[in-house]
């Protein structure tokens, strides 16, 4: 039924349409903007979108998922709150592909072609961490019907004490690594468990990873604003991870990458923790089954920066808000229809003040029916809380720190870059030779190139996640000689590293420039 139902709505579009969408023109910018950080070359995804023969090649799969709001891959409604770095496709965005695939997914003029976005050939954060650790080699003992949970103690070797301001876990094999929950264990005596059963430390999370999340950086200005995380000396972290049913065999050696503030920077504390949680439901064959979990009452006012909400396949829906004592709610997520292959914290577009005293409140919804697909039983049997996938869990974390006059007006967006530093200033790729001065730079800076020939010219900015931040220059016609094009960038853009991505007829090329 799906695929006839996608079928009439091609046909009706290429009817409908009144001009040809091409992948230079309309498609290539869509998927640079929406799907690349995952589908690209070392991505978590099986195939790349990077180029026209791999979307092309992948055009009636890609129609299908974003009409089916499969992908990109966002589960929280929008009209309920808004997060950082939203994955969200507009309408148009998705009639637009729809109508490249109703008309033969043509790639049109290739020279008029969008800079592709640029990204580090591993992981996200471009500059190079403070300090790396890697667990040894590890085999999953997950069988066909169990999961495999560890948790793996590794010594930072600190001396003194460190304030984190960002991190990124990198799976070794993002195949099988369905989470990655990072602990610091201050006493530096919490033991591995290979045991299969292990999900962490009671205290001390941190944040984590899950497929399609972004690495964690905590809002700072570079100035008077910096939240973190104190590590002490001695302190170990801890990875819980989970590899699922069917993985036995493969291994993993996932690595994470610890970026610190100065020294002598103060830094305003960063707790994360389980506020909601509810042990103690029953989950009835062939039943849907309403669970809640409450906290009363906060007795301070509180800044939060991130929720989490985690349930497991039997998960249907899940929401989570708090009520004031003037009885006023205050929206923290509404996930109407629960994925269990994509979660992670979401970071506040905005802080969300949450007032002393107010009540902290999740309700969901559990299918154990043989209507919901996900059922991992056939036919359903009854399901308690617990670990594994096969059981079920409703928890919902978050991250948080005491408010401070003005936490309302602070912009996640603008506070969560990573400054860092270019070791090779000029350096760049591509049949181009671009120069780009000054670099670093503070308010402008000047790209320098010659053609040989006349030439269509595209120039955008990208910043480390891929997000593009800036259109220098668009399908512009130049003649041949010197050519000269330059960056301002917006007031309030984050400092740190950027990439300029250049498409002259056709031909692209890359570098990287710092805003200080």
């Amino acid at each position: 039924m799906k695929r006839i139902s996608l079928l009439v709505l091609l046909l009706c579009a290429f009817q409908l349409s009144n001009s040809q969408n091409t992948w230079s023109d309309d498609v290539a910018l869509i998927l640079y903007d929406n799907c690349t950080s995952c589908h690209r070359q070392g991505g978590i995804a099986p195939f790349t979108l990077m180029d026209y023969e791999s979307a092309s090649n992948n055009a009636y799969p890609i129609v299908e998922a974003v009409t089916s709001g499969y992908m990109p891959p966002w589960s929280p409604d929008p009209s309920y709150q808004n997060y950082a770095h939203e994955r969200l496709l507009s309408a148009g965005e998705i009639q637009t592909l729809v109508d490249w695939l109703a008309a033969g997914s043509p790639e049109g003029n290739t020279d008029i072609a969008p800079p592709p976005p640029v990204y580090p050939e591993d992981g996200f954060i471009l500059n190079a961490p403070d300090l790396e650790v890697q667990m040894e080699e590890y085999t999953s003992q997950a069988t066909a019907f169990s999961d495999d949970y560890i948790c793996v103690s590794l010594p930072l070797g600190l001396t003194s004490t460190k304030k984190l301001r960002a991190f990124e876990v990198i799976p070794g094999n993002t195949q099988i690594v369905h989470h990655c929950l990072l602990f610091v264990d201050e006493s530096g005596n919490y033991e591995s468990d290979f045991g299969g059963n292990c999900v962490g430390p009671t205290d001390g999370l941190i944040g984590g990873y899950t497929p399609g999340a972004v690495p964690t950086i905590f809002p700072s200005d570079g100035a008077d604003l910096n939240m973190g995380v104190t590590i002490p000396p001695g302190s170990n972290l801890v990875l819980a991870m989970h590899f699922p049913e069917g993985s036995a065999g493969e291994t993993d050696a996932t690595k994470v990458r610890l970026y610190f503030y100065e020294d002598e920077v103060a830094i305003r504390e960063i707790t994360t923790d389980p506020i909601l949680q509810n042990w103690s439901f029953d989950l009835p064959a062939d039943e849907i089954t309403p669970v809640d979990a409450n906290y009363n009452l906060i007795p301070q006012d509180v800044s939060l920066l991130s929720v989490f909400p985690h349930m497991h396949l039997l998960g249907h829906k899940i929401k989570s808000y708090g009520v004031t004592l003037a009885d006023d709610t205050i929206p923290f997520i509404d996930i109407p229809h629960w994925d269990f292959e994509w979660q992670q914290f979401y970071a506040f577009e905005s802080i969300q003040v949450v007032p002393a005293w107010t009540s902290l409140i999740a309700e969901g919804e559990f299918d154990n029916t043989p209507f919901n697909s996900h059922n991992p039983n056939d036919p359903p049997i009854d399901v308690y809380p617990g670990l594994n996938t096969a059981d079920e869990m409703f928890i919902v974390y978050f991250q948080f720190l005491p408010y401070e006059s003005g936490d309302e007006d602070l912009d996640i967006n603008d506070l969560t870059s990573l400054p860092s530093f270019i070791e090779e200033t000029n350096a760049n790729q591509g049949l181009i030779e671009v120069n780009a001065y000054p670099n670093p730079f503070t308010s402008t800076v000047n790209l320098e190139m010659y053609l040989e020939n006349s030439a269509t010219v595209s120039l955008h900015i990208y910043d480390h996640q891929g997000k593009r931040v800036a259109e220098v220059a668009n399908q512009e016609n130049h003649p041949t000689g010197d050519l000269l094009l330059t960056w301002t960038p917006e007031i309030g853009l984050s400092k740190g590293n950027y990439y300029y991505s250049l498409m002259i007829n056709g031909q692209a090329s890359s570098g990287i420039i710092q805003l200080q």
